[in-house]
């Protein structure tokens, strides 16, 4: 499963330089135009709009749910599961479904770790309402909204 985050993470650091090419198109070549301004005002749900196209462009939510299958078995080996019941977590975690949110503001933290993926530091949060999680590489903070069906295994994310 540490494969799968350290997976997660690349991905999501490529959402982080979506993010960042959007704000300096928005402060600097497409200042004052009404695009920029509606996204301004659109604030983090447009954010959250254009990294869920470029996450969902990338292909990458099918390749996490791939890597993750390849690896059921040393997934099983490393936590005493069956090689089925990590199928089955892993048809339950859904990455398909996975999207890029907006944290509310009363969102209280449950704990975070801390993991890598190709020499960048991440650190995962999770909340008391286990249907949000965020990362943050490079000091970008990316908020997920986790389907229903994933979120009983979010308060394990720390054990992976």
């Amino acid at each position: 499963m540490k494969k799968f985050f350290k997976t997660f993470g690349g991905v999501l650091m490529g959402i982080v330089v979506v993010f960042g090419i959007l704000s300096v198109l928005c402060n600097t070549l497409l200042a004052g135009t009404p695009l920029a301004s509606a996204l301004q005002q659109l604030g983090g749900g447009a954010g959250a709009t254009a990294a869920n196209v470029a996450l969902d462009a990338s292909g990458i939510k099918g390749e996490i749910d791939s890597e993750l299958r390849s690896h059921a078995g040393d997934i099983a080996a490393a936590t005493g599961l069956s090689e089925g019941q990590v199928e089955d977590i892993i048809n339950q975690i859904d990455i398909s479904s996975w999207s890029v949110t907006t944290l509310p503001a009363d969102a209280t933290v449950a704990g975070s770790f801390q993991t890598s993926y190709q020499g960048t530091n991440v650190t995962v949060t999770t909340y008391t309402d286990p249907s949000y999680v965020s990362i943050n590489p490079w000091g970008q903070t990316i908020t997920l909204a986790v389907p229903e069906s994933s979120q009983n295994y979010v308060s394990y994310l720390s054990y992976l």
